[in-house]
């Protein structure tokens, strides 16, 4: 299960690498063309399995690096952090070509505490991609970790150069300008700009109430911000204690959401042991409800509602699953992997508009599998 509080800056930046080419079935091309097939449908333990497969089987190194990186994106998928940055490591150690590797590396040391690790795989990337918007603002990351928020800056604000339509980045770069110069003026001025551009992004309102609160001593509008973050983060946004915590505090009426009962990661993670073991097995409905018990436990985990969307899903249960996937990307709106099974559930249901409404947000944050899914959505409305 993954914890990633840090603005869910990386929340879609997984690379896919180049698909196995060229004629005939060379050895591993088939089982790797079917686990291809099983990932993008959501079937995460068959790609798992035939990922694997395929990588015994290839004996090319840029192939096997292009499964090996793959393989990964598949294990952190199934919350298999450590496997998954072994997967990636590999990866990058089998060619010089592919820096895709080298970034879904960096960023799952990054969530690992490997931050050492993680700086070198970064750097690594940035050397042969000295642009690579996404290696900019992990780094910049990893400097306010160390609270080296002139660092953090100057590495942030390269990354908000390339793609200043990233909110998290801005998010980011305005906390660390926040912190290096103590100009609490700036930082507003760039988080409204965030919160009037991205009305969904709710870290943006939530640091608005802190720095209204504690540094422009702006009672009033810190209290106006924060029930703005609770409106948008739902009851599953990781600062929803806090906030409800700050509306009490400076006099408002917290949500209801003050009620919500105590998280439980542990037991969260027990339940989620079991449903993958029954999602495996191909018992949906028995997976199902293990997931809802994952939630229950701990509701702030984004995949739990996304394998229980697989889950549902492939139990025939369209309806549910769709649900399921808003409740992943309540928690965060720029989950690729939800949108995309959000997408394809209304299409199931023949929601058309629905399905082409997700599509099209898909899109913003995976441009070729929101413009694959659009097409998928014509064609099929055309039968």
């Amino acid at each position: 299960m993954k914890h990633k509080n840090l603005a869910t800056l990386t929340a879609g930046v997984f690379v896919t690498l180049a698909l196995f080419v060229g004629c005939g079935e060379r050895s591993g091309e088939k089982e790797y063309n079917k686990a291809v097939d099983a990932w993008r449908d959501g079937d995460l333990v068959r790609a798992r399995t035939l990922f694997e497969k395929s990588i015994r089987k290839t004996s090319r190194n840029e192939k096997k690096s292009a499964a090996l990186n793959q393989l990964g994106m598949v294990l952190w998928e199934l919350n298999e952090d450590a496997a998954a940055a072994e997967a990636f490591s590999k990866s990058s150690n089998l060619t010089e070509s592919l820096t895709g590797a080298n970034l879904n590396l960096g960023v799952a040391l990054f969530h690992a505490g490997r931050y050492d690790e993680a700086e070198v795989a970064l750097n690594n990337v940035l050397g042969a991609e000295p642009k690579n918007q996404t290696a900019l603002a992990m780094l910049g990351l990893l400097e306010i970790r160390k609270r080296d928020w002139a660092e953090a800056s100057k590495e942030l604000s390269k990354s908000v150069t390339i793609n200043p339509a990233d909110p998290a980045a801005q998010n980011a770069l305005a906390l660390a300008e926040l912190h290096q110069g103590n100009n609490s003026e700036r930082a507003i001025q760039r988080l409204k700009q965030v919160a009037a551009a991205y009305p969904d992004y709710a870290p943006a309102a939530f640091n608005l109430g802190t720095i209204h609160e504690y540094y422009s001593k702006e009672r009033a509008a810190a209290l106006s911000w924060y029930k703005r973050y609770l409106a948008k983060a739902g009851t599953n946004g990781a600062q929803v204690p806090a906030a409800n915590r700050a509306v009490a505090r400076l006099g408002g009426t917290a949500t209801s959401q003050t009620a919500a009962p105590q998280r439980d990661p542990q037991a969260a993670e027990r339940y989620l042991a079991a449903a993958a073991t029954l999602h495996g097995q191909k018992k949906y409905a028995e997976a199902v409800a293990q997931y809802q018990k994952a939630a229950a436990a701990d509701p702030s985990q984004r995949n739990t509602y996304y394998n229980m969307a697989l889950a549902y899903y492939y139990d025939g249960k369209h309806a549910e699953a769709a649900r399921a996937c808003d409740a992943a990307l309540r928690i965060d709106p720029s989950y690729a992997d939800a949108r995309y099974m959000l997408s394809l559930s209304y299409a199931k249901l023949r929601k058309w508009n629905d399905a082409e409404r997700a599509a099209k947000e898909l899109a913003k944050v995976d441009s070729a599998r929101g413009e694959q899914m659009i097409k998928y959505i014509s064609d099929a409305r055309k039968r």
